[in-house]
């Protein structure tokens, strides 16, 4: 089965490298990048898991090889992993196949992956979700590369998100990563970003990301065009069918 997420890591504050359609990669990257190792992964982030009865999970076992998706990180919360993005044109199709870049102007944008949690934050974390005792997070693991000397602005991290379930959504300041920013000639970031669902009632089947267009740094003149990339959201089930 091809890897469908990939562990968690908790600095400063929680991100997840979420799904992913990449095998034998813990953070999933593009062709010119070299993926982690399990062991390597393991040493940044060890993870306690939730207890599976049917099944006793190995220790250092990372969220992707969690068959309910579901993950207990001590001193912050339980997660469960609900929905897995998946997109043609940025390359997350469920195969071993690297993710594509997304060309706007002189800058390629890399969506390693997007993921749907449930996260129950524990008692001393809720501050964070506004004291909720439930928050549903769409979290997006991408890349952005500047591949001219020219200075290029561009915040892919500060895209809105449309959902099917008729939601429109700014990413959260916390959890905003750092794939974004001024790019200082050839310069590449990447990260995680966090959305906050307002609805739990309803499942989200397809998202949009609306990523603005890169500019000058020096004029503010666009270098290209806005673009709107399109997600079909399949369950945690779901996408482990169309993994194997």
């Amino acid at each position: 089965m091809k890897k469908l997420a990939c562990g968690l890591v908790l600095s400063g504050v929680l991100v997840l490298t979420a799904c992913g359609g990449n095998e034998g990669a813990t953070t999933p990257a593009p062709a010119d990048q070299s993926p982690k190792t399990q062991e390597t992964a393991k040493e940044e982030a060890p993870m306690e898991e939730v207890p599976n009865t049917e099944e006793e999970s190995t220790e250092g076992e990372s969220l992707s090889e969690q068959d309910n998706g579901e993950m207990y990180e001590e001193g912050f919360g339980k997660m469960k992993a609900i929905g897995v993005g998946y997109s043609e044109e940025a390359g997350i199709d469920g195969t071993d196949s690297p993710v594509k870049p997304i060309s706007m102007g002189t800058m390629n944008l890399y969506i390693n992956s997007v993921g749907i949690v449930d996260v129950e934050p524990e008692e001393e974390m809720k501050y964070i979700f506004n004291e909720q005792d439930q928050v549903r997070a769409i979290i997006v693991d991408m890349k952005a590369e500047n591949t001219s000397d020219k200075d290029i602005t561009f915040n892919p991290n500060q895209s809105i998100i449309v959902t099917d379930t008729g939601e429109q959504l700014e990413s959260e300041m916390m959890f905003m990563g750092e794939a974004g920013g001024d790019f200082l000639g050839k310069v590449a970031k990447e990260g995680q970003t966090w959305w906050l669902v307002k609805n739990l009632d309803k499942d989200i089947k397809k998202l949009t990301l609306v990523v603005s267009a890169p500019f000058s740094t020096d004029d503010w003149e666009d270098v290209g065009e806005e673009k709107r990339i399109e997600f079909e959201v399949l369950t945690w089930e779901e996408s482990k069918q169309k993994n194997n």
